[in-house]
Order: C-alpha cells, then structure tokens, then sequence
C-alpha cells in the first residue's frame, strides 16, 4: 500500500496541510504542544495505527467544531468539511489496508453457515450452527460476515468446536452402529407420540367426554396469538431428522389476513416451520414438515401467530364447553368466531390433533461410515487419508496422515474399539485449523498466486458457501481448474446447482445489511401489524430478488429500479398488492401506482434504516451512499444535539422539517447536503416499508403534515419523488457498478478492498459494462480475473 500511502502525502501538502497552518499549528507545534498534542509532525502515513489514531483525534475535534477554540479566527463550514472528509477518505483507507494485510499465508476463518455446510457435506450430518448449542455469532464489518481479519478464535469458540464435533461425530458414527465389515446396523432408538384434540385443549371434563362418547370430536379453535402448550414432543432420544404432521384448518376473515401457523423450539431459538393454512371447516388438511433436533428435552411453542383479539379475555376462552364445529356455536356472552352468514370474523386454526415421529433413518450404515470407518486397522490409513483431503480441500502429506493413524493405534491399545478409535482421530480432523480455517500461501515461499486447490476453495466457498465438490477436486487435482475455460465452465456449473441459493442468500446479506433487519424492533403499539413472519418476509423478499436476477442473468440496474418484485401473501398484503397467495415468493408485475421498484424500496431495506419508531432519512441516505454508490460518509461530531420535539403550540412537522431546522448548524451543514437528498426522497415510506402521503407526527399541533420527498442532488440534478430519484440513479449506473464489483470482490476475497485493489476493480467495472452490466456476466468476469486468483 506504499505506493498509494506516498500518493497519499502528496494530496495532503494541498488538502490540509494549509488548513492546519492557519488553525492548528500556532498551538500544536514544538513549541507549544498544548494538550501534549502535536499536529506539524504527525504521520502522514495513514496506515499505521497510532498516527492513524491522532488524525482521527484531529478530525473528530473540527467536525464538532471543538477546534480550533472559539476565541481563535474560524474556518468556514465548506472548507472544515473538506478537510475532515478527507481525513475520513484516508483513515478508511488505512482501515482497509491493516484488515486486508497479507503475510505469507492467509487465515480465514470459516463462517458458522460455512461450518455446517461442510460438515453436511463431508459427512452427511447436519449441525445446527445457529442453535444455543451451536457455535458463537461470527463479528461483522461494515456488514459482512466472513472477513478474515475479524472472524476472531478464543477459548469458548474451541470449547465450542469441540462440543460441535462431538455431536457431529456422534450423529455420523452411531454407537450402535456395526463394526464389522457387513454386519447391518442395529435400529435407532425411535420416538413417537401422538396428541389428540381433547388433549390439546386441556380441560377437567375430558372422562365425562369420554362417557358421552365424544372425547374423539373435540377440536382446539385458536385465536390470533393462541399457544397450544401441550404440543411439545418432549424428549428427543436421539439427534436426527423428525416429522410433525397436524391436521388443521384455517379460516380467513373477508379482506383479512390467513391465520398463521407456527411451530417455534423456545429452547433452540428456533422456528421449526411456519406457513399460512387455509382450509375449510369440514374438510381439513394434514400439514407435515421433517426438521433435524439434538437429543434432548424440547420446547415447543405451537401458535397461531397471526395479529387480532385473543383468546384471553374470558369472553374468548372456551370454558367447560368443547369445541366441535362452529355450527354448535358458543355461549351467549362468549365472542363470536363468525358473523350471523358464518363467515369467519377473525383469522383463526381448528386443530384435530398432532403427532411426532423419528428419527428418520436410513437402512444400514450412515453415509460417513460407508465412507469412512474401515473394517479394521490396515484399512485405517486409506479411510484417514480421504476424509483429511475432504476436509482441508488439499492433498494431505504422509506425515499428516500417520500422525491420525497413530492417534488410533493409541486409543486402541489404550482399550477403545476401532469405531471410536477412529472416532477420535476424526475429532482430530474437524477441530483441525486446516478444516476450520481457509489458507491460502505457504510458509516457505512468497506465493501470489493461489494454487489449483486453494482456487476451488475460494470459488465454493464463494458460490456455495461450502467445501468443493468431487467435480471441483478433480478439475483442482488435474491442474486444469485455472484454464480460463475450464473455470468459466465450473461457475456456470455451479450457478446451476442448487446450492447456488446460499450466494442468493449471503451475498445481499452482507451487501445489503440484511442482519439488521429487525435490529430495532418496530413499536407494536406504533405498527401492530408487524411480526415476526412479516419480517422474515421482508428479507425473504430481496434475496428471492436477488436470485432472480441471477437465475435469469438480469442487469444490475434491475437493483436500482424495475416493474416487478418478489413476494409471498404476507408481504403481498403489507403492500396492498392483490392477488398472491401462499408462503411461496412469487415474481409479480408492479403497477406505477403501487409505487414499488428496485432494491430501494423493499420493506427490508426502508426497516434497517429505520429506528422503531420513525423512519430515519439521514440513516436512509447513508445506507445508499454506502451500499449503492460505495462511499462512505465521515463519521458526525461527537456533540450535536438531539433533534428537539415541536411545542404543542406550534404547527406539527415533519421530520425532514426538525432536520433543516437542524442543519442550520454550519458542521453539520457540509455532510448533510450530500447524505441528506438520497434518503428524502423515501419519505413516502414510513419504518415498516407501508406507503404514505401524510406523516403521523405526536408532537406540535393541526393536523398530520404532508410528506414531502422531493430533493436536489449535489450535482443539481432534482426529483419530486422515490420513481425520479431511482431514475436518476439509472442515470448514474456505472457508478452503483463499480460499487457493486467492490462488495462482491470483499465478499469473494473474504477482506476489504484496498488503494491498490483499484485498478483491478476499475477493470473488472469496464467488463461488466461491456456486459451490459449482467450480474453472472460481473461474477465469471471476477472468477477469471488475478484479482481473484492472486492472495
């Protein structure tokens, strides 16, 4: 980075340094230093962390206006703002050049998703990374999760790598499991338990039921927000995959909502499925789903997670009196479920009964012992070797392969089986660094280039978020795997495949700052149509976006504006969009009218840059400043006051009001006149995505105020709302281009863009152009470039 850091000097004898000299150095030279503080002989070299520290120092104290002191002359707003914006510029880039530092060879940790991936697909078991149980949350940078300078080890992550390994293990390798070659596997221990709807509604009454002959007709009818708290399955003996079938149904209010079905582990934090049901009384349907559970006890929360009255007040509940069918009605003083037509009033589920099952095991041998435990000790080596070249993505060496084998010779004397003397050194295997770690270099020698088999790595880590397959091994094994046409034809391959959804799915993830989604949870009694699946649907919505551009090999300037999105029936009714039903996303045209458009105006993206309460148009402008046109805004002062409520004597307004009023203070002036027009011009939605023309406003007086988002760009240019905005954005597409290339080079390369990633970048920007900036066209046209091939 020297080169650009030197460059970077040069810069700095026109940008500050005639600042400095008129405001700063009278105080902060050799022969004053007040505070200890010197600015004349700081480092320009903003790539070593303790200069680096002081001309932040240094940027903070003339954001916020604390320098240079009242009493001495005052630089004009303009000319502070470009000081500290180039201040901003140089520490970001001497940020990006210390996290993207390469020695000799490259660490990158492998992410949680990445982890159970592999394991599923070196082993066949699947590992719920995510569970309390699981591993820890993996440390972000400005959104992205898998860059390795910041995906950190300490004692409790090997704590937890070896617990995971030992359930991996234990899932993989069943102690029950033959030892001998050919002999069959004894069953697993198996689980079912069956819960009928007399049970499921709980009640002193149920022999009296039964005398009458008709505990079996008893139903359970669940209110919006209703818990069947008998629904869990209790303990689970064994890890593995079991099924839930309920029969059910589901009854929709005219222009209502569907009611909900969820099926949540409380002790997991995890959702075990969850879909609308829609189904007739008198013919109701079996809705059955297979999910993986750790041994052990499980809670289980089955609801109706659907906004509407509940059934707590005592009108709601059923009392003594079971349920059988709306036809035999309620008590008088009871809530009504239907009106006098026998349409339903509310959306809500008849459950009949449910049951659980499993685990679901294959016949014979798992697929880990078939592939991995010998027969006995003389097959141990052979068996060692394959499952060490899986799981490091190389060639092991001899020395690593007998150190394993030792390790089994060990347990074996020591009094252990073969099964879990292979075991051990398969332990040995997963809590390797080799397995937990991507490396890229080798310690003896300066390599730039990644061999063939670090190239798969990268490349299947990049699209698949998993190990290489067998194909990528073998074209990594010939030597082949760098011909240009020999690599195009893995990607096309691999976008093919189905596991091509975990890109669809992490990319934008990251790009997008999709996890703080939900960040801030909306206030239920501002926005009390606002849950759980309704979030869920939000993201769902932009990577279902997200896979249809690349499914179908669309433009970038799809992310930027387009008459279609991506939605599911929750969404569909949170935008007022008619006619979709169903949970599944489906690709709908969008009318002018309906205001929608582009990556801009998801519900996801106009939610994270929102606090809860109230839409947030800074946050707003800074998210399209960062994610779309790829620049980063300097941090604001330290002291600026909080926006002031409007007395109740005064008219009500509207945020972007509070925020001119606000801007009057000249510090803040500068900045804002860049961040602010790209967020005003989404003031038509308000911090759930729902469209709007006036603002809801508490304080001050009158009526709600009008919104208003039109806006002026630094270059002039206007828009009246969001459609001329994006529009303008079009205009300007081979600036969101260059944007796009660089986060999904970070993405690919697992670290931060750097100064002298800049000319590689500026290339690969002009050959997705030539393109006709299709998103695979950007992707194959990284693959094939050194800046993905070098370290």
């Amino acid at each position: 980075a020297g080169r650009a850091f030197s460059a970077a000097a040069v810069d700095f004898t026109q940008a500050v340094q005639p600042f400095l000299e008129r405001h700063c150095n009278r105080c902060h030279d050799e022969q004053k230093h007040k505070g200890e503080f010197r600015v004349d002989n700081l480092s320009r070299d903003f790539l070593k962390g303790g200069s680096a520290a002081k001309w932040a120092e240094v940027m903070d104290r003339i954001s916020s206006g604390e320098m240079p002191p009242k009493k001495e002359p005052q630089p004009n707003a303009t000319e502070a703002a470009k000081v500290v914006e180039w201040l901003a510029a140089r520490l970001k880039e001497g940020e990006a050049a210390r996290l993207a530092r390469r020695e000799r060879v490259s660490f990158h940790k492998l992410t949680r998703e990445e982890y159970a991936n592999s394991v599923r697909d070196l082993l066949g078991v699947t590992f719920d990374a995510a569970d309390p149980t699981g591993l820890s949350d993996d440390d972000t940078y400005n959104g992205f999760g898998r860059i390795g300078s910041v995906l950190s080890v300490s004692p409790s992550h090997v704590e937890k790598y070896l617990a995971a390994a030992d359930m991996v293990l234990a899932e993989a390798f069943p102690e029950a499991a033959a030892v001998e070659k050919g002999r069959k596997a004894a069953p697993p221990k198996t689980f079912g338990k069956r819960v009928e709807g007399v049970d499921l509604r709980g009640g002193p009454n149920k022999a009296e039921l039964e005398a009458q002959g008709l505990a079996d007709k008893v139903r359970v009818e669940m209110w919006p927000g209703h818990d069947l708290t008998r629904a869990s399955p209790g303990n689970i003996p064994v890890a593995g995959y079991y099924k839930m079938r309920v029969q059910l149904s589901g009854l929709k209010p005219k222009s209502g909502r569907a009611p909900h079905l969820a099926v949540y582990a409380v002790n997991l934090d995890r959702m075990l499925h969850e879909q609308d049901v829609l189904a007739p009384e008198d013919n109701p349907i079996v809705v059955e789903f297979t999910t993986h559970l750790p041994a052990g006890f499980l809670n289980v929360r089955f609801s109706n997670e659907t906004p509407g009255p509940s059934n707590l007040p005592r009108s709601g509940r059923a009392g003594n009196k079971p349920f059988f069918s709306i036809k035999d009605g309620r008590h008088a003083w009871q809530m009504k479920l239907t009106d006098e037509d026998g349409q339903p009033l509310y959306p809500f589920l008849i459950v009949d009964w449910l049951e659980w099952s499993g685990p679901i095991a294959e016949e014979g041998p798992t697929y880990a012992q078939r592939e991995y435990m010998p027969a006995d000790l003389a097959g141990a080596r052979e068996k060692l070797a394959k499952l060490a070249e899986r799981a490091f993505r190389r060639p092991v060496q001899t020395e690593e392969v007998e150190r394993l084998v030792k390790l089994v010779e060990g347990e074996l004397k020591s009094g252990e089986k073969l099964d879990s003397a292979m075991k051990a050194a398969f332990q040995a295997v997963l809590c390797s660094k080799e397995f937990l770690y991507l490396i890229e270099g080798r310690a003896k020698e300066q390599s730039v280039r990644l061999n063939d088999w670090e190239l798969a790595a990268r490349l299947s880590f990049f699209l698949w978020s998993t190990m290489p397959d067998e194909a990528l091994f073998a074209a990594a094994r010939s030597g082949k795997l760098r011909e240009p046409s020999e690599l195009r034809a893995q990607v096309q391959r691999m976008l093919r495949d189905p596991k091509a959804v975990r890109f669809a799915e992490a990319f934008p993830r990251d790009w997008l700052q999709l996890r703080m989604v939900g960040m801030f949870p909306p206030d239920k009694k501002l926005y009390p149509d606002y849950d759980a699946y309704l979030e869920k649907s939000m993201i769902g919505e932009t990577t279902a976006y997200f896979r249809e551009v690349m499914e179908k090999n669309l433009t970038l300037r799809e992310f930027l504006d387009s008459n279609w999105t991506m939605v599911n029936a929750r969404l569909a009714h949170h935008y007022q969009v008619t006619g979709v039903t169903g949970d599944q996303f489906q690709r709908v045209s969008l009318r002018p009218e309906e205001q929608r458009g582009g990556l801009l105006t998801h519900a996801s993206v106009l939610s994270l840059t929102s606090d809860g309460t109230r839409h947030r148009p800074v946050h707003r402008g800074k998210w399209v400043m960062e994610s779309i046109l790829g620049k980063s805004p300097p941090p604001p002062p330290a002291n600026v006051k909080p926006i002031e409520p409007t007395p109740a004597t005064q008219p009500k307004a509207t945020l972007r009001n509070k925020l001119d009023a606000h801007k009057s203070d000249p510090n803040c002036a500068a900045c804002h006149a860049k961040i602010d027009p790209l967020g005003f011009a989404f003031d038509n939605f308000d911090a759930i995505g729902r469209w709007r023309t006036v603002e809801i406003v508490g304080d001050g007086s009158g009526e709600n105020p009008k919104v208003d988002a039109t806006g002026e760009m630094v270059d002039g240019r206007k828009y009246s709302n969001a459609i001329e905005f994006k529009k303008l954005l079009v205009e300007d597409v081979d600036k969101f281009n260059a944007a796009f290339i660089e986060k999904l080079a970070t993405f690919a390369l697992r670290r931060v863009m750097t100064v002298d990633d800049r000319d590689p970048l500026a290339g690969l920007a002009k050959q997705s152009k030539a393109a006709d900036y299709r998103l695979v066209a950007a992707v194959e046209a990284l693959v094939l470039s050194d800046l993905f091939q070098k370290r």
